[in-house]
């Protein structure tokens, strides 16, 4: 019988966020393996869930698990950043169990197929894509039912050449994808970080959507440009289930746009509040897919907190990067979602391309004026997927493709930059993330709003970590 482990590989908190802002990171559920794991279980193929970064594990202790546990595949799903950490884990599988088959998906190598494979040997396949319905026609493969042809989304080494499949068509009805295998997952190592929770860092991600139809130049569109969704009943049941399981009360929303179908947000809110749900939930969103009707609904049903992405104060960036936004715009729909009651997080991006100084100044004083509860300065990185990589590619302005050092938070964790703004400096950029920070959270009626906000200890904890990564740089 085929036995299948599904790998979120090591990364640690600190190679993610760097040693100084370490314990103030998240660490989410991996839910895309989740999600794979329960259509295995559907199918009756036996399945496990490794989470290394959850469970402190390295690639030799991970190896030789399999090893002593007799899989016959792994499926490992990785991020840019995870690249080194993929490789070597890889090889370590490789090592001790040398025919167990390897099949890696995730942003990365549905990005870059080709470099994946030549750059990581001890890799087998490559997953294109979602999934949930390539790894069930997968392992027929591995029992000799089908034709590797036959494979959809598959790439695959064929004497030197590399193979890519034809891509499965995206599932439209996503409830016809089982619920996630969070009883395969270590639930309670999870938490977020204290800017999207309340008291407990403890919120399960619920998946409600997928798909994004903007055109962001710094988006590589992992699930596809068109919208999918799950149902309201079958959100409403998640929550049900989740909320008797674990006995939480608050949720992360995760969709790529969740506001985009308003109609699909109203019965949504309209269910939640018939059913009597005790819930609070965070969400993210654009500010030109929500209005005040929408927002207020949000706000009655449980939504405590919506996260923008803002990314530039200066419309000329906003332009170049494809943002589809207008500074006034968004400026109307942080006061409309202030006076509702909703809290604000908004993500801002440092060093964009063609970005001057005074450009990333004006971004900096625009968050200011904006005034979310919560900012968040990263460094604009150009991930391989996005146009944003390929138009870098093209003018010959990438620094290095070193994987591992492709962090957004490279200012605060040490990572040579892939990019940097002609005209300026890798030491000023990387400053300037952790200037940001201190210019936006370091003024009176922050510390204020943040302080009157406390209501447990734990929420005075994390506050305090947050102020330890301030002062201390």
């Amino acid at each position: 019988m085929q036995k299948v482990v599904l790998i979120n590989p090591p990364f640690s908190l600190e190679e993610r966020y760097g040693s100084r802002i370490k314990e103030f990171g998240a660490l989410a559920e991996p839910m895309g393996l989740a999600y794979i794991a329960g259509s295995l279980e559907r199918e009756n193929i036996p399945v496990e869930i490794i989470d290394a970064p959850a469970l402190e594990l390295s690639e030799e202790s991970i190896a030789g698990y399999i090893r002593d546990n007799n899989f016959t595949a792994a499926g490992i799903t990785f991020l840019t950043p995870m690249f080194d950490a993929v490789k070597k884990l890889s090889a370590a599988i490789k090592k001790h169990s040398p025919g167990i088959k390897i099949i890696a998906g995730g942003a990365h190598p549905t990005a870059l197929p080709e470099d994946t494979l030549r750059e990581c040997p001890d890799i087998d396949y490559l997953c294109i894509g979602e999934g949930e319905g390539a790894i069930l026609d997968f392992l027929k493969f591995l029992r000799g039912e089908i034709n590797i042809a036959g494979v959809p989304s598959l790439a695959y080494r064929d004497n030197g050449r590399i193979i890519k499949n034809s891509l499965l068509d995206n599932k439209d009805n996503l409830d016809s994808l089982p619920k996630p295998a969070r009883h395969l997952l270590p639930m309670e190592r999870y938490r977020l970080t204290a800017s999207r929770t309340k008291k407990s860092g403890f919120c399960p991600t619920i998946i409600l959507a997928r798909g994004c139809p903007f055109d962001c130049r710094f988006c590589s569109h992992p699930f596809g440009r068109t919208f999918r969704r799950h149902s309201v009943k079958r959100v409403i049941e998640e929550i049900q289930e989740l909320q008797e399981i674990y006995s939480t009360g608050q949720f992360n929303f995760e969709a790529d746009t969740l506001t985009l179908d308003k109609q699909f947000i109203m019965e949504l809110c309209g269910a939640i509040i018939k059913e009597g749900l005790d819930i609070r939930w965070t969400c993210e969103s654009r500010t030109d897919t929500v209005d005040e009707q929408a927002l207020k609904m949000m706000k009655d049903a449980g939504c405590w907190q919506i996260s923008y992405g803002v990314e530039s104060g200066s419309q000329r960036l906003l332009d170049i990067i494809n943002k589809g936004i207008k500074k006034e715009d968004v400026e109307r729909i942080f006061k409309i979602t202030h006076r509702i009651g909703i809290s604000i997080r908004g993500f801002f991006m440092l060093g964009l391309p063609s970005e001057t100084l005074e450009e990333s100044l004006e971004t900096i004083n625009f968050a200011k004026k904006l005034n979310p509860l919560w900012a968040q300065f990263t460094v604009t990185i150009p991930y391989p997927g996005t146009p944003m990589f390929y138009d870098l590619l093209a003018c010959a302005e990438l620094k290095h493709r070193i994987w591992a050092e492709y962090n957004t938070w490279g200012g605060w964790a040490d990572k040579r930059l892939p990019y940097i703004p002609k005209g300026r400096t890798e030491e000023e950029i990387k400053n300037l993330q952790k200037k940001a920070m201190r210019m936006y959270y370091i003024r009176p009626n922050v510390i204020f709003n943040h302080a009157r906000r406390v209501s447990s200890i734990c929420d005075f904890n994390k506050i305090m970590a947050g102020g330890r990564a301030l002062f201390k740089n």
